[in-house]
C-alpha cells in the first residue's frame, strides 16, 4: 500500500461519516435538502432512514458489494440519500453528465459495468436505448421521480420497503477502505475520451477530514450554512461540497434542477443562501447581468469559484459589488477527490488559486523532467496525497500516463509559485478545453469531425470568449477538394453537423474555419499552440478590416 494512503481515520465507509453527522448535532428535523422550486425537503431523519432502507433494498434486489450503479439525472433532492445508500452497501455510484448523447452515455455504461441505472424522465429515452445497446436489462432501470409516460418504475417503489429493517453501512478494514470504489465519475483526464475515475471511500474520507484539520468545518455547530447547489451534482466539485462534506457539516442544501440567472437569484433571496460553489460564468452573471440587481442577495457570505480559471478583473469587480461576500478561488481535479489548493481571506490574492492543502505534497517539474525550485518560475504541478484516485477503471495505460510509478499525479497544468507559496496557473500542458467547468477533449471532437463527408483533416483548440468568461471549442478543417470553393457555407454546415452529434458543452461554439493544412510536427501530432497563433493573427486581421475565413 502506498505511503500516501497510510494515515488511518475513525471512519472507513464514507456513508458512515455522512450518517454520523459529527459533531454538529443537528436535530432530526433539520432540512438537509430542499427543492428550490417546490420547497419539498428531506430532513436529516428522512435522509438516514432512506440510506439504510436503500442499502437493504439493493441487497434484496440481488446486487452485491463492488457492483456499480449509474445515475443519469439533473440535480434532485433524492440524489443525496441515493448516493449515500449505494456507498453504504459498499457499491459504487457512477453519475453521468445529463448532456451526454447516446454514444457518450453508452461509453460510460460499458466502462462502469453498471448493474443498475437510475434516470430522470428527461433522460430516459437515451438511457433506455443505451442500456439496450450494452445489455443492461430494462428491469434494472428506474426513474428518480415518477415518469409521466410510465416507461420504468419509480426507484423507491421497488427498492424501499418500510417493513424490513434498514441496514447500517458496510464495515471495512483500512485496506478495504483504500481499495473500495465509492464514486466512479467520468473525466477526460488530460486527453481523449472520458475515463472512469476510481475514487475510493478512503479518498473521500481523507478529503473531508483533512479539510476539517485546516478549515475547522466541524468546529462551530452554531454556524448554519445554507448552500445553493446550482452546479451539477455529477461533477465532483458539487459532490464534495453538497454530499461528502455538506452532509456531515450539517448544511441545508437548496437544489436547482436547471440553472438560470433569475431562478438562482430567486433561490438566494427566498432561502437566504449563505454559501455556494460556483464556476466563472456564474460569477460573471453576478457581476454583469442587470437582472441580479432586482433581488436581495445580501445573505451571501462566501462563494468559491473553481472548475476553470477566472479572470482577475472579474474577481476584483465582484468584491467591489458584493462587499460582504468573500470570493475564494480554488483548484482541483476529479482525480484528486477533488481539492488541491485552497484560499483564506488573510492570504487570498486575486488571480491566485491559493496554496496546497496541508495533506498534500507538490512539486513543479519543467519540460525536461527537472524539478523547479526557483520562485515564480513555471513548471507542471505534480501532486501526492491521500485524496489521489486509485486510477482509471479498466485503463492501465491512461492511469500510467497520469500517475508516475512513485505516485505523483500529473495535473497537466503549468503553474508558478511565489515566495509565500501562492500558486498561479499560467498555462496548460494538457489539451483539454474547459467550457464553463466542463471538460472537452479536442481529440474526441476531431474524431467526430473526421467522420463528416466535407472534412479531409481537422484540428480543435480552445479560445477564450470574454462575453461568457469561458473557453469555447474552435475547429480548423481542411475541406475536401470539391468543397473548397464554398468554404463559408460548408463550414457552417460542418458546425451544425457536429453539434447534432455531441453533448451541449462540446458544441463548436467557436465556429469552424477552413485552413490549407492542420499544423503538425514530423510525427503527426497536432500543434495546437500553432493553431492558436493562427487564430490570434486572424483576429488581428479581422479587427483591422481584413476579411475573415469564416464566421465565429
Amino acid at each position: 500500500m502506498s505511503d500516501m494512503y497510510s494515515k488511518q481515520y475513525s471512519f472507513t465507509n464514507i456513508a458512515e461519516l455522512m450518517l454520523s453527522n459529527p459533531p454538529m448535532g443537528r436535530p432530526e428535523q433539520h432540512p438537509l435538502y430542499v427543492d428550490a422550486l417546490t420547497g419539498e425537503s428531506i430532513t436529516l431523519f428522512r435522509f438516514r432512514q432512506l440510506v439504510g432502507l436503500l442499502h437493504a433494498g439493493l441487497r434484496r434486489f440481488g446486487l452485491k458489494q463492488g457492483d456499480s450503479i449509474c445515475f443519469y439525472s439533473p440535480n434532485n433532492i433524492y440524489m443525496g440519500p441515493f448516493y449515500a445508500g449505494v456507498m453504504s452497501a459498499g457499491m459504487a455510484i457512477s453519475p453521468a453528465n445529463t448532456a451526454y448523447v447516446l454514444e457518450e452515455f453508452e461509453h460510460q455504461l460499458q466502462i462502469s459495468e453498471a448493474k443498475m441505472l437510475i434516470a430522470h424522465p428527461n433522460n430516459l429515452k437515451t438511457a433506455l436505448k443505451a442500456a439496450a445497446n450494452v445489455g443492461l436489462p430494462r428491469s434494472n432501470i428506474f426513474s428518480i421521480i415518477p415518469d409521466p409516460q410510465n416507461r420504468v418504475p419509480l426507484w423507491s417503489d421497488v427498492l424501499i420497503d418500510y417493513s424490513e429493517p434498514p441496514l447500517p453501512p458496510v464495515k471495512m478494514t483500512h485496506e478495504e477502505s483504500v481499495n473500495t470504489v465509492a464514486y466512479l465519475c467520468f473525466s477526460s483526464g488530460t486527453t481523449g475520451k472520458s475515463k472512469g475515475v476510481m475514487t475510493s471511500h478512503y479518498n473521500c474520507i481523507a478529503m473531508v477530514m483533512e479539510t476539517n484539520s485546516y478549515s475547522g468545518i466541524f468546529n462551530d455547530p452554531s454556524v448554519q450554512k445554507i448552500v445553493l447547489a446550482v452546479i451539477p451534482l455529477f461533477h465532483f466539485s458539487g459532490i464534495h461540497r453538497v454530499f461528502n462534506m455538506g452532509i456531515p457539516q450539517g448544511n441545508t442544501h437548496i437544489l436547482m434542477e436547471k440553472y438560470t440567472v433569475p431562478q438562482m437569484c430567486e433561490a438566494i433571496q427566498r432561502f437566504k443562501v449563505t454559501d455556494f460553489p460556483t464556476a466563472p460564468p456564474i460569477i460573471i452573471h453576478l457581476v454583469n447581468n442587470p437582472i441580479v440587481d432586482k433581488y436581495d442577495l445580501s445573505s451571501l457570505r462566501a462563494l468559491t469559484v473553481g472548475s476553470a480559471p477566472i479572470a482577475t478583473d472579474i474577481m476584483v469587480r465582484f468584491q467591489k459589488k458584493y462587499k460582504h461576500t468573500v470570493l475564494f478561488n480554488s483548484y482541483g481535479m476529479t482525480e484528486a477527490s477533488p481539492v488541491i489548493t485552497y484560499n483564506k481571506p488573510e492570504w487570498a490574492i486575486p488571480g491566485s488559486i491559493g496554496r496546497m492543502i496541508p495533506a498534500m505534497r507538490s512539486k513543479l517539474v519543467d519540460l525536461d523532467g527537472n524539478e523547479v525550485t526557483e520562485v515564480n518560475k513555471p513548471g507542471e504541478l505534480w501532486v501526492q496525497g491521500p485524496n489521489i484516485m486509485l486510477g482509471y477503471k479498466g485503463n492501465k495505460e491512461a492511469t500510467a500516463g497520469a500517475i508516475t510509478k512513485d505516485n505523483w499525479l500529473l495535473t497537466g497544468d503549468v503553474v508558478t509559485k511565489d515566495e509565500n507559496g501562492n500558486l498561479y496557473i499560467v498555462d496548460r500542458i494538457k489539451e483539454l478545453i474547459k467550457y464553463k467547468g466542463f471538460q472537452v477533449a479536442p481529440v474526441e471532437l476531431e474524431s467526430v469531425l473526421l467522420q463528416c463527408s466535407y472534412v479531409a483533416d481537422a484540428g480543435v483548440v480552445g479560445i477564450y470568449d470574454d462575453v461568457q468568461g469561458t473557453e469555447i471549442p474552435l475547429a480548423y478543417v481542411v475541406l475536401r477538394q470539391e468543397y473548397q470553393s464554398q468554404a463559408d457555407t460548408v463550414c457552417l454546415k460542418i458546425q451544425a453537423w457536429v453539434d447534432e452529434r455531441v453533448a451541449n458543452h462540446k458544441r463548436l461554439r467557436g465556429g469552424v474555419r477552413a485552413i490549407d493544412a492542420i499544423p503538425k510536427n514530423p510525427s503527426g501530432k497536432i500543434l495546437r499552440r500553432k493553431m492558436k497563433e493562427i487564430y490570434k493573427y486572424q483576429e488581428q486581421q479581422a479587427s483591422s478590416g481584413a476579411k475573415r475565413i469564416s464566421k465565429l
